[in-house]
């Protein structure tokens, strides 16, 4: 009896249908990008994927809750009972952990393959972590108990990626440069409140910042491979096309932002927001400007194209299937739910 924890059969099974049959796992990972809501009863509700494919998902939450439960257990705490910490952070992250997969096995990196199960767990901690330190800043009430937790778990985190990934100098000012480009967005987010918007029309690319840990496992095999020097190259890869997404969740969740006073890029150019009280009728406004809208889709398109020029450049044709499903993604989006023509 194969007594392997669901973490630990996750790569194995995603390899064995990658192998098997190329193109249908390509459109089998691709779907949840293409629906609006990534989750994965819409990505299985979409598609005839794989009974392989489905086995590799199998328990994922259920051990990732475990993890959680075990973790805050000797502070008297369960993690997974707070509101703050959102299954579907999880749930988004998969398809980017089988993207991971194929691209650690294009790669050569068998050694990291064979660790994935600790890969995906030190993911728990980071996407547990920043989840819930993302929920509590945002909040006019925010505890400081799951704000210390935040950071006792993004400690563990990048502990356990340094163990998995080594301890180098490299590795070392990855991980601080995630977290400080987290920090950065949220600090600069937090004071502007109520006042205007943190970014420039000039520079879209800042939306990327945010999401900058989801790509870590990226960076942190790039000193393996022996391309330090790509580094940046890279980072602004997963800049432009996160940024991209992130436009996509600032018109998502634009009257939820308004209602916290957090003014986004998708609202720049519209004068004296905080002298409008009416967040549903202030978002009614922005979405009635089709210019606009068309605006912050040329903007994203333009960052698209230049990520895949870039990769071009690098030569690395796996990670331009995620470049390009975001792009499908927001073509869906702009189409389906802005309207655009």
């Amino acid at each position: 009896m194969d007594k392997r924890s669901a973490f630990d059969k996750f790569a194995p099974s995603i390899l064995k249908v990658y192998h098997r049959d190329k193109e249908a796992f390509w459109a089998a990972v691709m779907a949840p990008f293409l629906a609006n809501d990534a989750s994965l009863l819409a990505w299985f509700g979409h598609l005839k994927v794989d009974v392989g494919l489905l086995s590799a998902f199998k328990g994922l939450n259920d051990e990732a809750q475990q993890i959680l439960k075990e973790f805050s257990a000797p502070l008297g705490l369960d993690v997974t009972k707070w509101k703050t910490n959102r299954l579907q952070y999880f749930k988004d992250a998969y398809p980017v952990f089988a993207f991971l997969v194929v691209w650690m096995d294009e790669q050569g990196l068998k050694d990291l393959l064979e660790k994935f199960g600790n890969i995906l767990q030190a993911g728990v901690f980071a996407v547990a972590g920043y989840g819930i330190l993302d929920e509590n800043v945002d909040s006019d009430t925010p505890s400081p108990v799951e704000i210390l937790t935040a950071q006792a778990l993004i400690a563990e985190y990048e502990t356990l990626a340094l163990r998995i990934f080594g301890v180098s100098k490299v590795n070392m000012d990855i991980l601080h440069r995630m977290r400080t480009l987290f920090l950065q967005a949220e600090i600069k987010e937090k004071s502007m409140r109520h006042k205007a918007s943190p970014y420039s029309l000039d520079n879209p690319k800042q939306l990327g910042a945010k999401g900058a840990n989801a790509v870590t496992p990226f960076m942190l095999s790039l000193e393996r491979l022996g391309k330090a020097s790509l580094i940046d190259d890279y980072w602004e890869v997963f800049l432009l096309f996160g940024a991209a997404i992130q436009m996509i969740d600032d018109w998502n969740d634009l009257e939820k932002d308004l209602a916290a006073g957090h003014y986004s890029y998708v609202t720049l150019g519209f004068e004296k927001l905080n002298e409008l009280n009416d967040p549903k009728k202030t978002a009614y406004l922005l979405r009635e400007d089709k210019q606009h809208i068309h605006d912050t889709y040329t903007i994203s398109k333009e960052m698209i194209d230049n990520s895949r020029a870039i990769l071009a450049r690098l030569n690395d044709p796996y990670l331009v299937r995620l470049v390009d499903v975001t792009e499908l993604r927001l073509d869906s989006f702009f189409k389906k739910a802005l309207n655009l023509v």
